[in-house]
């Protein structure tokens, strides 16, 4: 397939973070045998080590490949028959469903109300010291925040259930598992030299698809040592990869620090202070 072989002339960095897995490790050791012979012996003995998984940022050929790749898949799911978003939401509008002018209107309102609330906590969190008819304000902006956004989301998480089945969404999805392929690597150590190794194997997307899939299978399923230390990065990184990618896509962080404050906004349960 076109554009399949993704060639960077950098490796720059578009996100990174640590994640820690255990390993065996065959350690060997001399021994006493029965007839007072010095013998060697081996023991296995369980460790946890920690790798970087990094998340390559995509350059400008790249995400032209990525594109061209997109309508490809795009193209082959409206020729299997899926409806396009237009089509579903004239069909849904047709009979009264979620893009009636009602739920648009609320919607909108809902977006004015999260702008308005989030200006206000900006000025008054950039004052040194608040009255309390002051703090009061502020308070109500971030509780008016935090119900409109909750709508937002909801809405938006409605649309998207609505809407999964069509190409566009379709195509999407194909298009941030090419992202993920191509650009997810492991930082490890060979012969006392650090580098990037890709945590999917191929040569194309397909190839890579399936080695994604053997990597969703049990640990015990898996054979090769090369497979096996993939399956446990994968397993603590993968979900991660995914939520990155997707944020990048969308536009909503360029860069480490504005990725992680993304990530805090749109997953905040994942970094809420652990209760003991």
């Amino acid at each position: 397939m076109l554009f399949d072989n993704i060639e960077q002339t950098s490796m720059k960095e578009l996100y990174s973070f640590k994640i820690k897995r255990k390993i065996k490790e065959e350690i060997k050791y001399d021994k006493e045998d029965k007839n007072g012979k010095i013998v060697e012996a081996k023991k296995t003995k369980t460790k946890t080590v920690s790798n970087r998984v990094v998340f390559v940022k995509p350059n400008f050929g790249s995400i032209e490949a990525g594109e061209f790749f997109y309508g490809q898949q795009y193209n082959d799911f409206i020729n299997a028959g899926y409806l396009t978003k237009s089509m579903l939401s004239k069909k849904i509008g047709d009979i009264g469903g979620n893009t009636s002018k009602l739920s648009d209107e609320i919607l909108t309102k809902a977006f004015l109300d999260n702008l308005e609330a989030a200006r206000t906590i900006e000025f008054y969190e950039g004052q040194e010291k608040l009255e309390e008819e002051q703090e009061e304000r502020l308070e109500e902006a971030k509780q008016k925040f935090t119900s409109t956004q909750k709508e937002i989301n909801d809405f938006e998480s409605f649309n998207r259930s609505q809407y999964s089945q069509t190409a566009e969404s379709k195509a999407e999805q194909k298009l941030m598992e090419w992202f993920i392929f191509n650009f997810s690597y492991y930082e490890d150590k060979v012969k006392d030299k650090t580098d990037l190794f890709p945590l999917f194997v191929g040569d194309d997307f397909d190839q890579k698809r399936e080695h994604y899939l053997l990597l969703c299978e049990d640990q015990e399923d898996i054979e090769g040592d090369i497979n096996l230390k993939n399956k446990s990065i994968f397993d603590e990184s993968f979900s991660r990869l995914a939520q990155i990618a997707n944020l990048w896509y969308n536009k909503m962080g360029a860069n480490q620090k504005e990725l992680e404050e993304s990530l805090k906004q749109v997953f905040p349960e994942e970094f809420e202070p652990k209760k003991d």
